[in-house]
């Protein structure tokens, strides 16, 4: 258990690290070392996709409405 804790704090900070990183660097150099555009689009797309799934998960606990 407190392995997984550990990778999930590992990543939360990982991440965090990146975009206080980004945020501190000036927007018309360029030099960013995340494209956060790219990563909103992507958890939305992750987003739509799994509330398909649970949809579709429910449908078949449920039945057809």
């Amino acid at each position: 258990m407190r392995l997984l804790f550990g990778m999930i704090i590992g990543a939360l900070l990982t991440v965090g690290g990146a975009y206080v990183a980004d945020s501190r660097t000036d927007p018309l150099q360029g030099t960013r070392m995340v494209n956060w555009n790219v990563v909103g689009q992507k958890l939305s797309d992750l987003t739509v996709d799994l509330r398909r799934v649970w949809d579709d998960f429910t449908r078949q606990i449920t039945g057809p409405p």
